[in-house]
Protein backbone atom coordinates (compact mmCIF):
# COMPACT_ATOMS: atom_id res chain seq x y z
CA UNK A 1 0.00 0.00 0.00
CA UNK A 2 1.46 3.32 -0.76
CA UNK A 3 1.83 5.67 2.17
CA UNK A 4 -0.34 8.70 2.38
CA UNK A 5 2.85 10.88 2.43
CA UNK A 6 4.54 9.99 -0.78
CA UNK A 7 5.43 12.94 -2.63
CA UNK A 8 2.85 13.36 -5.16
CA UNK A 9 4.51 12.74 -7.97
CA UNK A 10 5.09 16.30 -10.40
CA UNK A 11 3.55 15.70 -13.97
CA UNK A 12 6.78 16.36 -15.98
CA UNK A 13 7.42 19.83 -17.22
CA UNK A 14 6.62 19.02 -20.64
CA UNK A 15 3.04 18.00 -20.02
CA UNK A 16 2.66 21.46 -18.32
CA UNK A 17 4.35 23.13 -21.62
CA UNK A 18 2.05 20.72 -24.21
CA UNK A 19 -1.19 21.82 -21.91
CA UNK A 20 0.13 25.34 -22.38
CA UNK A 21 0.48 25.23 -25.90
CA UNK A 22 -3.08 23.23 -26.40
CA UNK A 23 -4.57 25.46 -24.53
CA UNK A 24 -3.31 28.95 -26.30
CA UNK A 25 -3.58 27.08 -29.36
CA UNK A 26 -7.78 26.39 -28.48
CA UNK A 27 -8.01 30.46 -27.59
CA UNK A 28 -5.75 31.08 -30.45
CA UNK A 29 -8.06 29.18 -33.10
CA UNK A 30 -11.71 30.22 -31.40
CA UNK A 31 -10.44 33.95 -31.84
CA UNK A 32 -8.91 33.16 -35.17
CA UNK A 33 -12.46 31.86 -36.25
CA UNK A 34 -14.49 34.84 -34.57
CA UNK A 35 -11.96 36.57 -36.06
CA UNK A 36 -12.93 35.26 -39.58
CA UNK A 37 -16.85 35.00 -39.43
CA UNK A 38 -16.97 38.05 -38.33
CA UNK A 39 -14.93 39.82 -41.51
CA UNK A 40 -17.08 37.69 -43.80
CA UNK A 41 -20.07 38.84 -42.45
CA UNK A 42 -18.77 42.45 -42.29
CA UNK A 43 -17.67 42.05 -46.10
CA UNK A 44 -21.43 40.70 -47.01
CA UNK A 45 -23.33 43.08 -45.05
CA UNK A 46 -20.83 46.06 -46.71
CA UNK A 47 -21.69 44.50 -49.98
CA UNK A 48 -25.24 43.64 -50.25
CA UNK A 49 -25.14 47.72 -48.50
CA UNK A 50 -23.13 48.77 -52.17
CA UNK A 51 -24.98 46.45 -53.93
CA UNK A 52 -28.39 47.95 -52.66
CA UNK A 53 -27.20 51.57 -53.07
CA UNK A 54 -26.00 50.96 -56.78
CA UNK A 55 -29.47 49.59 -57.72
CA UNK A 56 -31.47 52.96 -55.54
CA UNK A 57 -28.83 55.15 -57.85
CA UNK A 58 -29.82 53.12 -61.11
CA UNK A 59 -33.01 53.72 -60.57
CA UNK A 60 -33.24 56.96 -59.32
CA UNK A 61 -31.04 57.59 -62.80
CA UNK A 62 -33.65 55.55 -65.35
CA UNK A 63 -36.31 58.27 -63.62
CA UNK A 64 -33.30 60.76 -64.93
CA UNK A 65 -33.67 59.58 -68.10
CA UNK A 66 -36.99 59.24 -68.92
CA UNK A 67 -37.31 63.24 -68.05
CA UNK A 68 -34.13 63.40 -70.66
CA UNK A 69 -36.50 61.91 -73.18
CA UNK A 70 -39.37 64.22 -72.75
CA UNK A 71 -37.26 67.28 -73.10
CA UNK A 72 -35.77 65.56 -76.50
CA UNK A 73 -39.08 64.98 -77.96
CA UNK A 74 -40.10 68.47 -76.85
CA UNK A 75 -36.85 69.58 -78.43
CA UNK A 76 -37.59 67.83 -81.64
CA UNK A 77 -41.42 68.99 -82.06
CA UNK A 78 -40.03 72.84 -81.72
CA UNK A 79 -37.18 72.26 -84.41
CA UNK A 80 -37.72 74.55 -87.43
CA UNK A 81 -36.74 71.32 -89.60
CA UNK A 82 -39.61 68.92 -88.76
CA UNK A 83 -42.25 72.01 -88.19
CA UNK A 84 -41.10 73.13 -91.87
CA UNK A 85 -41.26 69.10 -93.03
CA UNK A 86 -44.91 68.61 -91.71
CA UNK A 87 -46.24 71.99 -92.75
CA UNK A 88 -44.77 71.26 -96.46
CA UNK A 89 -45.23 67.99 -96.31
CA UNK A 90 -42.03 66.68 -97.39
CA UNK A 91 -41.93 63.07 -97.11
CA UNK A 92 -38.52 62.48 -97.51
CA UNK A 93 -37.37 65.07 -94.92
CA UNK A 94 -40.04 63.64 -92.09
CA UNK A 95 -38.79 60.13 -92.73
CA UNK A 96 -35.00 61.54 -92.46
CA UNK A 97 -35.90 62.78 -89.52
CA UNK A 98 -37.64 59.88 -88.30
CA UNK A 99 -34.93 57.69 -88.83
CA UNK A 100 -32.39 59.94 -87.14
CA UNK A 101 -34.19 60.40 -84.09
CA UNK A 102 -35.74 57.00 -83.53
CA UNK A 103 -38.86 58.74 -83.77
CA UNK A 104 -42.15 57.73 -85.19
CA UNK A 105 -44.57 61.58 -86.35
CA UNK A 106 -47.77 60.68 -86.60
CA UNK A 107 -49.78 62.95 -89.23
CA UNK A 108 -53.49 63.62 -89.54
CA UNK A 109 -53.82 60.27 -92.21
CA UNK A 110 -50.40 58.77 -91.83
CA UNK A 111 -47.01 57.87 -89.65
CA UNK A 112 -43.94 58.18 -90.48
CA UNK A 113 -40.88 56.18 -88.60
CA UNK A 114 -41.41 53.66 -85.79
CA UNK A 115 -40.30 53.03 -82.23
CA UNK A 116 -38.28 50.58 -80.91
CA UNK A 117 -40.33 47.46 -79.78
CA UNK A 118 -41.87 46.72 -76.24
CA UNK A 119 -41.02 46.68 -73.64
CA UNK A 120 -39.54 50.74 -74.01
CA UNK A 121 -39.52 53.95 -72.66
CA UNK A 122 -40.73 56.73 -75.06
CA UNK A 123 -42.01 60.01 -74.77
CA UNK A 124 -44.08 62.22 -77.05
CA UNK A 125 -44.67 65.98 -77.66
CA UNK A 126 -47.08 67.65 -80.49
CA UNK A 127 -46.75 70.60 -82.94
CA UNK A 128 -49.95 72.83 -83.72
CA UNK A 129 -50.60 76.31 -85.27
CA UNK A 130 -52.43 77.71 -81.78
CA UNK A 131 -55.26 75.80 -83.36
CA UNK A 132 -54.96 72.35 -84.55
CA UNK A 133 -52.26 69.96 -83.77
CA UNK A 134 -50.64 69.29 -86.84
CA UNK A 135 -48.76 65.77 -85.78
CA UNK A 136 -47.04 64.11 -82.73
CA UNK A 137 -43.79 63.27 -82.70
CA UNK A 138 -42.64 60.39 -80.22
CA UNK A 139 -39.31 59.16 -79.17
CA UNK A 140 -38.61 55.83 -77.60
CA UNK A 141 -35.77 53.58 -76.21
CA UNK A 142 -36.23 50.12 -76.16
CA UNK A 143 -35.82 48.88 -72.39
CA UNK A 144 -32.00 46.90 -73.30
CA UNK A 145 -28.15 47.40 -73.78
CA UNK A 146 -28.27 51.19 -74.11
CA UNK A 147 -30.71 52.39 -71.19
CA UNK A 148 -28.11 49.68 -69.17
CA UNK A 149 -24.98 51.79 -70.40
CA UNK A 150 -26.19 54.58 -70.11
CA UNK A 151 -27.02 53.82 -66.17
CA UNK A 152 -23.91 51.89 -65.70
CA UNK A 153 -21.72 55.28 -66.28
CA UNK A 154 -23.54 56.90 -63.51
CA UNK A 155 -23.60 54.09 -60.65
CA UNK A 156 -20.54 53.64 -58.24
CA UNK A 157 -20.71 50.03 -57.73
CA UNK A 158 -17.88 47.67 -56.33
CA UNK A 159 -15.13 46.36 -59.36
CA UNK A 160 -16.67 43.38 -59.85
CA UNK A 161 -20.41 44.22 -59.56
CA UNK A 162 -22.74 44.49 -62.59
CA UNK A 163 -26.62 45.59 -64.03
CA UNK A 164 -28.75 43.81 -64.82
CA UNK A 165 -32.03 45.52 -66.06
CA UNK A 166 -35.55 42.85 -66.01
CA UNK A 167 -39.12 43.60 -67.22
CA UNK A 168 -41.38 40.99 -65.70
CA UNK A 169 -38.66 39.09 -64.31
CA UNK A 170 -36.64 38.19 -67.24
CA UNK A 171 -33.30 39.74 -68.39
CA UNK A 172 -33.56 42.53 -70.84
CA UNK A 173 -29.52 43.08 -70.65
CA UNK A 174 -26.90 42.22 -68.22
CA UNK A 175 -27.62 38.74 -68.95
CA UNK A 176 -28.54 35.71 -70.30
CA UNK A 177 -31.58 37.53 -72.74
CA UNK A 178 -34.58 36.07 -71.61
CA UNK A 179 -33.92 34.11 -68.49
CA UNK A 180 -35.52 34.06 -65.05
CA UNK A 181 -33.27 34.46 -62.53
CA UNK A 182 -34.55 34.03 -58.64
CA UNK A 183 -33.69 36.47 -55.89
CA UNK A 184 -33.77 35.73 -52.44
CA UNK A 185 -32.16 36.75 -49.53
CA UNK A 186 -29.84 38.72 -50.94
CA UNK A 187 -28.40 36.27 -52.95
CA UNK A 188 -29.69 34.83 -57.22
CA UNK A 189 -28.34 32.52 -59.68
CA UNK A 190 -27.36 32.89 -63.33
CA UNK A 191 -26.92 30.43 -65.19
CA UNK A 192 -24.41 27.99 -62.92
CA UNK A 193 -22.47 31.14 -61.09
CA UNK A 194 -24.22 32.42 -57.81
CA UNK A 195 -24.62 36.08 -56.91
CA UNK A 196 -24.77 38.46 -54.53
CA UNK A 197 -28.09 40.80 -55.50
CA UNK A 198 -29.89 43.93 -54.87
CA UNK A 199 -32.32 45.43 -56.70
CA UNK A 200 -35.04 48.53 -57.08
CA UNK A 201 -37.98 49.27 -59.22
CA UNK A 202 -37.63 51.62 -61.97
CA UNK A 203 -40.33 54.29 -63.25
CA UNK A 204 -41.96 51.82 -65.47
CA UNK A 205 -44.27 49.07 -64.30
CA UNK A 206 -42.96 45.67 -64.08
CA UNK A 207 -39.59 46.65 -64.77
CA UNK A 208 -36.73 46.43 -61.98
CA UNK A 209 -33.39 46.96 -61.88
CA UNK A 210 -30.53 44.57 -60.44
CA UNK A 211 -27.14 44.71 -58.74
CA UNK A 212 -25.06 42.04 -58.63
CA UNK A 213 -21.70 40.57 -57.40
CA UNK A 214 -20.38 37.56 -57.78
CA UNK A 215 -19.85 35.11 -54.86
CA UNK A 216 -16.74 34.21 -55.83
CA UNK A 217 -15.27 37.81 -55.84
CA UNK A 218 -17.04 38.12 -51.99
CA UNK A 219 -15.86 35.25 -50.88
CA UNK A 220 -11.93 36.21 -52.09
CA UNK A 221 -11.77 39.77 -49.97
CA UNK A 222 -12.43 37.45 -46.81
CA UNK A 223 -10.49 34.73 -48.22
CA UNK A 224 -7.34 37.31 -48.11
CA UNK A 225 -7.93 38.50 -44.79
CA UNK A 226 -8.66 34.77 -43.51
CA UNK A 227 -5.04 33.87 -44.59
CA UNK A 228 -3.86 37.07 -43.05
CA UNK A 229 -5.23 35.93 -39.61
CA UNK A 230 -4.24 32.31 -39.88
CA UNK A 231 -0.30 33.99 -40.74
CA UNK A 232 -1.10 35.71 -37.34
CA UNK A 233 -2.11 32.53 -35.71
CA UNK A 234 0.74 30.55 -36.74
CA UNK A 235 3.22 33.23 -35.61
CA UNK A 236 0.78 33.34 -32.14
CA UNK A 237 1.42 29.73 -31.56
CA UNK A 238 5.18 29.53 -32.59
CA UNK A 239 5.57 32.85 -29.92
CA UNK A 240 3.26 30.87 -27.34
CA UNK A 241 5.34 28.01 -27.54
CA UNK A 242 8.20 29.18 -26.76
CA UNK A 243 6.80 31.15 -23.77
CA UNK A 244 5.34 27.58 -22.59
CA UNK A 245 8.02 26.14 -22.24
CA UNK A 246 9.24 28.90 -20.05
CA UNK A 247 6.06 28.92 -17.96
CA UNK A 248 5.94 25.03 -17.50
CA UNK A 249 8.27 25.16 -14.77
CA UNK A 250 6.99 27.63 -12.55
CA UNK A 251 3.32 26.04 -13.16
CA UNK A 252 4.75 22.94 -12.15
CA UNK A 253 6.30 23.53 -9.35
CA UNK A 254 3.26 25.87 -8.23
CA UNK A 255 0.64 23.16 -8.68
CA UNK A 256 3.28 20.46 -7.00
CA UNK A 257 3.10 23.03 -3.80
CA UNK A 258 -0.57 23.07 -3.71
CA UNK A 259 -1.25 19.51 -4.13
CA UNK A 260 1.37 18.78 -1.45
CA UNK A 261 -0.24 21.68 0.75
CA UNK A 262 -3.15 19.64 -0.03
CA UNK A 263 -2.05 16.49 1.05
CA UNK A 264 -0.04 18.15 4.11
CA UNK A 265 -3.57 19.25 5.54
CA UNK A 266 -4.97 15.28 5.47
CA UNK A 267 -1.38 13.88 6.74
CA UNK A 268 -0.71 13.50 10.06
CA UNK A 269 2.72 14.45 10.73
CA UNK A 270 4.90 12.02 12.76
CA UNK A 271 3.82 9.05 11.03
CA UNK A 272 3.06 9.83 7.54
CA UNK A 273 -0.61 8.47 7.60
CA UNK A 274 -3.90 9.95 6.88
CA UNK A 275 -5.10 11.98 9.97
CA UNK A 276 -8.87 12.57 11.12
CA UNK A 277 -9.97 14.19 8.60
CA UNK A 278 -8.53 12.48 5.67
CA UNK A 279 -9.98 9.52 7.43
CA UNK A 280 -13.20 11.21 7.63
CA UNK A 281 -13.57 12.24 4.42
CA UNK A 282 -12.02 8.76 3.14
CA UNK A 283 -14.48 7.03 5.42
CA UNK A 284 -17.74 8.98 4.04
CA UNK A 285 -17.16 8.49 0.35
CA UNK A 286 -16.50 4.55 0.70
CA UNK A 287 -20.09 4.52 2.41
CA UNK A 288 -21.51 6.46 -0.28
CA UNK A 289 -20.17 4.24 -2.69
CA UNK A 290 -20.96 1.44 -1.00
CA UNK A 291 -24.74 2.30 -0.42
CA UNK A 292 -24.56 2.90 -4.01
CA UNK A 293 -23.73 -0.49 -5.23
CA UNK A 294 -24.69 -2.57 -2.14
CA UNK A 295 -21.47 -3.74 -0.75
CA UNK A 296 -19.83 -3.85 2.07
CA UNK A 297 -17.30 -2.16 3.87
CA UNK A 298 -14.91 -3.09 7.22
CA UNK A 299 -14.04 -0.42 9.93
CA UNK A 300 -10.98 -1.06 12.43
CA UNK A 301 -10.28 0.99 15.55
CA UNK A 302 -6.64 0.13 17.12
CA UNK A 303 -4.94 1.09 20.26
CA UNK A 304 -1.45 -0.25 21.33
CA UNK A 305 -1.58 -1.61 24.51
CA UNK A 306 -0.31 0.17 27.84
CA UNK A 307 0.95 3.46 24.70
CA UNK A 308 1.35 5.41 28.40
CA UNK A 309 3.85 3.27 30.08
CA UNK A 310 6.24 2.88 27.28
CA UNK A 311 6.11 6.76 26.89
CA UNK A 312 6.62 6.69 30.56
CA UNK A 313 9.34 4.28 31.04
CA UNK A 314 11.45 5.22 28.08
CA UNK A 315 10.55 8.85 26.77
CA UNK A 316 8.51 10.68 24.26
CA UNK A 317 10.71 9.87 21.56
CA UNK A 318 10.95 5.96 22.10
CA UNK A 319 6.97 6.86 22.39
CA UNK A 320 7.23 8.35 18.74
CA UNK A 321 9.27 5.98 16.83
CA UNK A 322 7.00 2.91 18.16
CA UNK A 323 4.04 4.53 16.68
CA UNK A 324 6.03 4.99 12.90
CA UNK A 325 7.05 1.58 13.49
CA UNK A 326 3.48 0.57 14.58
CA UNK A 327 2.32 2.79 11.10
CA UNK A 328 4.45 0.35 9.03
CA UNK A 329 3.30 -2.67 10.47
CA UNK A 330 -0.12 -2.06 9.76
CA UNK A 331 0.26 -0.41 6.42
CA UNK A 332 2.21 -3.14 5.28
CA UNK A 333 -0.57 -5.72 6.63
CA UNK A 334 -3.20 -4.16 4.25
CA UNK A 335 -4.53 -4.33 0.36
CA UNK A 336 -3.03 -1.25 -1.85
CA UNK A 337 -7.35 0.18 -1.94
CA UNK A 338 -7.03 0.53 2.14
CA UNK A 339 -6.89 3.09 4.12
CA UNK A 340 -4.78 2.95 7.42
CA UNK A 341 -4.98 6.08 9.08
CA UNK A 342 -3.87 7.86 12.71
CA UNK A 343 -6.96 8.46 14.89
CA UNK A 344 -5.59 9.80 17.50
CA UNK A 345 -2.53 9.25 20.10
CA UNK A 346 -1.36 5.89 20.08
CA UNK A 347 -5.00 4.72 18.08
CA UNK A 348 -5.60 4.18 14.60
CA UNK A 349 -8.10 2.95 12.08
CA UNK A 350 -8.43 1.06 9.40
CA UNK A 351 -10.87 1.20 6.44
CA UNK A 352 -11.39 -1.39 4.31
CA UNK A 353 -13.34 -1.14 1.41
CA UNK A 354 -16.03 -4.48 0.00
CA UNK A 355 -14.67 -6.19 3.34
CA UNK A 356 -17.02 -8.24 4.99
CA UNK A 357 -16.92 -8.67 8.79
CA UNK A 358 -15.12 -11.48 8.98
CA UNK A 359 -12.46 -10.62 6.42
CA UNK A 360 -11.84 -7.40 8.51
CA UNK A 361 -11.46 -9.54 11.64
CA UNK A 362 -8.84 -12.04 9.56
CA UNK A 363 -6.90 -8.48 8.10
CA UNK A 364 -6.71 -7.19 11.90
CA UNK A 365 -5.50 -10.77 13.37
CA UNK A 366 -3.20 -10.54 10.76
CA UNK A 367 -1.91 -6.50 12.04
CA UNK A 368 -2.17 -8.02 15.31
CA UNK A 369 0.60 -10.82 14.68
CA UNK A 370 2.67 -7.87 13.17
CA UNK A 371 2.92 -5.85 15.87
CA UNK A 372 4.17 -8.54 17.58
CA UNK A 373 7.17 -8.27 15.73
CA UNK A 374 7.74 -4.49 17.28
CA UNK A 375 10.48 -5.10 19.88
CA UNK A 376 10.42 -2.05 22.44
CA UNK A 377 14.24 -1.76 23.82
CA UNK A 378 14.11 -1.06 27.61
CA UNK A 379 17.34 1.04 29.41
CA UNK A 380 18.56 -1.93 30.78
CA UNK A 381 19.33 -3.17 27.19
CA UNK A 382 16.06 -5.65 27.21
CA UNK A 383 13.42 -5.84 24.95
CA UNK A 384 9.92 -6.16 25.27
CA UNK A 385 6.92 -7.24 22.20
CA UNK A 386 4.36 -4.37 21.68
CA UNK A 387 0.63 -5.81 21.73
CA UNK A 388 -2.29 -3.97 20.20
CA UNK A 389 -5.92 -4.12 20.14
CA UNK A 390 -8.39 -4.36 17.91
CA UNK A 391 -12.22 -3.38 17.37
CA UNK A 392 -14.08 -4.37 13.87
CA UNK A 393 -17.51 -3.72 12.52
CA UNK A 394 -19.03 -3.71 9.40
CA UNK A 395 -21.39 -1.42 6.65
CA UNK A 396 -23.93 -1.48 6.45
CA UNK A 397 -24.83 -3.60 9.30
CA UNK A 398 -23.97 -0.44 10.85
CA UNK A 399 -25.59 2.62 9.12
CA UNK A 400 -23.47 5.70 8.51
CA UNK A 401 -20.13 7.18 9.80
CA UNK A 402 -20.94 8.03 13.54
CA UNK A 403 -23.15 4.24 13.61
CA UNK A 404 -19.88 2.54 12.52
CA UNK A 405 -17.47 4.09 14.29
CA UNK A 406 -19.28 4.13 17.65
CA UNK A 407 -19.72 -0.21 16.89
CA UNK A 408 -15.68 -0.59 16.10
CA UNK A 409 -14.88 1.42 19.16
CA UNK A 410 -17.23 -0.53 21.30
CA UNK A 411 -15.38 -3.32 20.47
CA UNK A 412 -12.35 -2.10 20.66
CA UNK A 413 -13.18 -1.67 24.16
CA UNK A 414 -14.17 -5.13 24.36
CA UNK A 415 -10.90 -6.31 23.83
CA UNK A 416 -9.01 -3.80 25.75
CA UNK A 417 -11.26 -5.16 29.23
CA UNK A 418 -11.07 -8.82 28.03
CA UNK A 419 -7.09 -8.79 28.53
CA UNK A 420 -5.75 -6.71 25.42
CA UNK A 421 -3.65 -7.81 22.60
CA UNK A 422 -6.72 -9.19 20.83
CA UNK A 423 -9.33 -8.42 18.21
CA UNK A 424 -13.50 -7.96 19.01
CA UNK A 425 -16.09 -7.83 16.28
CA UNK A 426 -19.11 -6.12 16.95
CA UNK A 427 -22.65 -7.37 15.75
CA UNK A 428 -26.27 -6.52 15.91
CA UNK A 429 -29.29 -8.68 16.36
CA UNK A 430 -32.32 -9.07 14.10
CA UNK A 431 -34.46 -7.54 16.80
CA UNK A 432 -37.59 -5.44 15.70
CA UNK A 433 -36.90 -2.95 18.41
CA UNK A 434 -33.13 -2.16 17.06
CA UNK A 435 -32.38 -0.03 13.90
CA UNK A 436 -29.62 -1.29 12.10
CA UNK A 437 -27.76 2.29 12.92
CA UNK A 438 -28.13 1.61 16.67
CA UNK A 439 -24.68 2.22 17.96
CA UNK A 440 -24.94 -0.58 20.73
CA UNK A 441 -23.49 -3.46 19.40
CA UNK A 442 -23.22 -7.06 20.33
CA UNK A 443 -20.06 -8.06 20.74
CA UNK A 444 -17.80 -11.24 20.39
CA UNK A 445 -14.09 -11.86 20.26
CA UNK A 446 -12.07 -13.19 17.19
Amino acid sequence: MRRHDEPVERLPVTRYAVMLFLLTAVLTGIVAVVLVKNAKRSTWQQNATALSGGAHVGASAFGTLRSNLRVQASQLATSLELQRAVITRDQAGLERIATAHHALIALRKRTVGALPAQPRIASTATISDGKRVLATVTVGLPLGKDILTLLRHNIPLPSHASLVLLYKGAVMAGGPRGSRPLFANGRTKIGTIPFAAQSAALELPHARLAAIEPVSAINALSDRYRSLVYLAAIATLAVAGGLATRLARPLASIVGEVAHLSRQAQTDALTGLANRRGLTDRLEAELAHAQENGKSVSFVLADVDDFKLINDTHGHQTGDHVLRQVARALTGSVRELDLVARYGGEEFAIVLPGSRLADGVRLAERMRKAIHEINVASSAGEGAHLTMSFGVAEFPTYAGVDALVAAADAALYQAKRSGKDQVASSTVEARPDRPLDDPQPELGLA
